[in-house]
């Protein structure tokens, strides 16, 4: 009985890891360099233009949506690197959707 518990824990472990593998498909760019930024809707969206970045995300542009983060927040952090000239890091919530931006960090 005990090698069937033994199995039966190993298969349990492995579903997990192999799930968990899988499951973040979020996505980190970094190095980005601000460019055009500003409201892009009524709806609260932030547009940030990245002229210049490692492009490991494939994004040249990001939106933060409202349902996503705190579009002032993410609007005075992406102000203060245009301003101060520093390049930031940007996370995707969705690798490949440049719109999922949800979280901004001054390098």
């Amino acid at each position: 009985m005990k090698s069937l518990e033994i199995k039966f824990a190993f298969l349990c472990f492995t579903l997990l890891m192999s799930g968990s593998a899988f499951s973040g498909t979020a996505c980190v760019q970094n190095n980005n360099t601000i460019g055009l930024i500003g409201l892009d809707s009524s709806s609260s969206t932030v547009f940030a233009g990245t002229p210049s970045s490692n492009n490991e995300c494939s994004c040249t542009s990001f939106r933060f949506l409202k349902a996503n983060t705190d579009t002032s927040m993410a609007l005075s952090i992406l102000l203060s690197a245009k301003m101060g000239v520093k390049k930031v890091r940007i996370d995707l919530l969705e690798a490949g959707n440049c719109d999922s931006a949800f979280r901004v960090y001054l390098h």
